[in-house]
């Protein structure tokens, strides 16, 4: 099954990638190994679904040479690592995509995300602020509020997790089925606020 799902996984970024190098893809001239870059590209062009994740990479690499202030190869980069189960090195990627644009909102979903797998599914401080500031860039984005709120619950904030989540919610439009969901969410923070004792 993980396989499959991997194999699925890179077929749908070998896709997404190969509309990405069409775009405005560079010549790469006399430089070393331009031949076999060429062939990948005719591949990106022709049958992107057929690049195996190694020639993906090798692609993303050269794009990355070509077009050094680009957070996209490196973000793409990232995607594969982290669909080959290379967590750790996904994460790298991603923070390099963010040294090219700090609001490159894809790179800080998913430079969060791996955080929050490297930890064990706790929403760390810095996974906090990756996800609030998604969601301050993007409201669409919120998955990404939702678990900015998370990591404040867990951190012990239960008041700024729950203005956190009813601002969300307020931002929903009434016909939003995702509407239903919150109200118990919000409740429950609410609830868990009030239980905990006052500083003495």
């Amino acid at each position: 099954m993980r396989r499959t799902n991997l194999i699925i996984s890179v077929a749908c970024l070998a896709v997404a990638i190969g509309g990405y190098l069409l775009v405005g893809s560079p010549g790469m001239g006399d430089q070393p190994m331009a031949d076999r870059q060429a062939g990948l590209m005719e591949k990106v062009r022709t049958d992107p679904q057929s690049l195996t994740p190694a020639e993906t990479l090798s692609r993303l690499e050269a794009t990355v040479k070509e077009r050094p202030d680009d957070p996209q190869p490196h973000y793409f980069i990232g995607e594969i690592l982290r669909a080959e189960g290379r967590t750790s090195d996904a994460a790298r990627a991603y923070q390099s995509a963010l040294r090219r644009d700090e609001t490159f909102v894809p790179a800080l979903l998913a430079l969060a995300d791996s955080l929050v797998d490297l930890n064990n599914g706790a929403v760390s401080p810095e996974a906090t602020r990756l996800f609030a500031k998604a969601y301050e860039l993007d409201e669409t984005q919120v998955r990404a509020g939702m678990w900015a709120a998370m990591g404040a619950a867990q951190a012990g904030d239960q008041e700024k997790a729950e203005q956190a989540m009813r601002y969300i919610y307020s931002r929903l439009p009434e016909d939003d089925p995702r509407r239903e969901r919150f109200a118990p969410m919000i409740e429950a923070l609410g609830q868990a606020e009030s239980a905990t004792p006052d500083a003495e």
